[in-house]
């Protein structure tokens, strides 16, 4: 493939050797090799004609005029670093040619050895591995671009600080570049303005509602990328009046995708002409790719946010609901109680033996029924999170000795006993004494209920200095291997018998949530047709915390 016309310039203070290295040039000059030289022989007159023009080659002597050795090249390099520079000089010295390739120089050329025949290949070779070298420095940039890119707006799930960290990376990585995200409003298909940097907003805002889609709606519609290098001029710009207002020149517009779905497009304006290349649409595309899914990442988390909100709101509502109603159903089951045993005692008259055993399912009734309330009551408290720990002292072997009187008789009734092992006095916990016989009363009450016949046993033994263990053994119906993992699970229920009343299935469930309020773990483990057993483990000592 024929090289294109090649631009040299050729900075060279002696005129002599100049000439010698334009007549060499012309001499291998061809079809293939087609080429304009400029010489000049300062370097500030180089650094002039490089900032106003375009070179494919730098051909520099090191003794000039304004600038000696390494300097030069230094300046040259600093003036233009992506244009290929071959050191032409007399110095045929080994460590200053590897000097010079040090500082940026593509070749270095010994004046009176230049080769001829090699001449066309040397400057082919120079301008490659320049082309090779910026080529790869642009990917390493790019690369680490887009990481600060992504590391920065990942760093938050909300929305308008993830465009707000996108436009200001953008910002201080293209400083003049400007910036616009607009986001496809899925209802109506139009593109809503969302956000700008280094534009007027509030103009930019009014001019994109007045004109609509305009750009945006091209690139949406080909799903494709769009380059211009006129915007100003161009038959499909809507806005040309704001672009030449605000100095706008060439676009580059990247639809936003997440997973094929556009959401928006997000814009780049320069204020120079610039022909973006494909490597810089495809490095804008990827650019936009991870802002599009930072954006989808901030909005499916703001609706999370929404409906966590709702559901919280819901269920707050719900709680408040249920707590006043089980509340106000204790007066009228208090009066039923109340009633049924003065009816029992007789204040009203003395019963037959038939009717005083209705009297007793009354109250038995009645019993269960308030049990039932305050363990909805208890429920919902915790779900609201209102129930505070009281820390204090609590004698266990107290504690255990209340159980066992207030359970007795009702064992007793089934024909079952009721072994509680009594630790020394001095066996002290600090913790919130309610709650832990609230645990205690729970599974008792649960032994009681799936235990026909045998016994339960209630043991308390010290694991170590900042740990107890309390173990709830019975010899009931015990519970299938496949089943134990629900016993915890608000209102799950083990069919118990038919004597006795069906429970809400909110007692296991009301302990374990007063066991991990008081730093503890439970675990169970059962066989079926010979008992269960549950233990529970508890932190000695906690401290106490207020509701919220």
């Amino acid at each position: 493939m024929n090289d294109p016309f090649k631009r040299l310039l050729l900075v060279e203070d002696n005129l002599a050797d100049a000439g010698v290295l334009r007549t060499a040039l012309s001499e291998v000059a061809s079809t293939d090799f087609a080429f304009r030289l400029v010489h000049v022989e300062k370097l500030s007159e180089a650094l002039q004609l490089l900032r106003d023009n375009s070179f494919d080659l730098i051909l520099l002597d090191l003794s000039l005029p304004d600038a000696w050795g390494m300097e030069a090249v230094i300046r040259v390099k600093e003036a233009a670093a992506t244009l290929p520079i071959v050191v032409v000089t007399d110095l045929d010295d080994e460590e200053v040619a590897i000097d010079a390739m040090r500082n940026g120089a593509q070749d270095y050329w010994v004046k009176g050895q230049i080769n001829r025949s090699m001449l066309v290949r040397a400057i082919r070779y120079a301008i490659e591995r320049k082309k090779a070298d910026v080529q790869l420095q642009q990917q390493r940039e790019r690369q680490a671009i887009l990481h600060q890119v992504n590391v920065a707006v990942t760093s938050t799930l909300d929305l308008q600080s993830v465009i707000e960290i996108l436009l200001n990376e953008i910002a201080r990585l293209f400083p003049d570049f400007a910036t616009t995200v607009r986001f496809l409003n899925q209802e109506t298909g139009f593109f809503v303005p969302f956000a700008c940097r280094n534009l007027d907003g509030e103009a930019w805002r009014t001019t994109a509602m007045r004109a609509g889609g305009g750009l945006a709606n091209i690139v949406a519609e080909t799903r494709k990328p769009l380059a211009i290098v006129d915007v100003q001029n161009d038959p499909r710009s809507r806005n040309a009046d704001f672009f030449r207002a605000h100095g706008l020149i060439s676009y580059l517009g990247i639809p936003l995708f997440v997973e094929d779905e556009l959401i928006g497009v997000i814009a780049f304006y320069t204020r120079h002409p610039r022909d973006f290349t494909a490597e810089e649409v495809e490095f804008f595309s990827t650019l936009g790719g991870q802002a599009a899914m930072a954006i989808h990442n901030s909005r499916l988390y703001e609706r999370i946010k929404a409906a966590r909100d709702a559901l919280e709101k819901a269920l707050e509502v719900k709680s408040v609901l249920v707590g006043v109603m089980v509340h106000e159903l204790k007066t009228p089951i208090q009066v039923i109680m109340g009633n049924a045993e003065l009816l029992a005692e007789g204040i009203c008259g003395e019963l037959k033996p038939d009717q005083k055993e209705r009297v007793r399912t009354i109250e038995n009734g009645a019993d269960e029924l308030l049990r039932l309330i305050d363990s909805t009551l208890n429920m919902v408290r915790l779900e609201r999170g209102k129930m505070a720990l009281v820390a204090t002292e609590v004698c266990v072997s107290d504690l255990l000795a209340e159980l066992k009187a207030e359970f007795q008789s009702a064992f007793q009734r089934k024909g079952i006993e009721l072994e509680v092992q009594l630790p020394p006095p001095e066996s002290i916990m600090k913790t919130d004494r309610v709650k832990l016989k609230e645990i205690f009363r729970n599974l008792l009450e649960n032994a009681r209920k799936f235990t026909h016949s045998g016994k339960v046993t209630v043991e308390f033994a010290s694991r170590d200095n900042d740990r107890v263990e309390f173990v709830v053994r019975d010899t009931g119906v015990g519970i299938k291997d496949d089943l134990l993992p629900k016993v915890f699970e608000l209102f799950y229920q083990v069919d118990a018998s038919p004597e006795e009343p069906a429970g809400a299935g909110l007692g296991l469930n009301i302990v374990k949530r007063l066991v991990d309020a008081l730093s503890g773990e439970i675990n169970v483990n059962s066989q079926l047709g010979q008992g269960t057993t549950f233990r529970v483990t508890l932190a000695r000592e906690i401290t106490s915390s207020s509701s919220d």
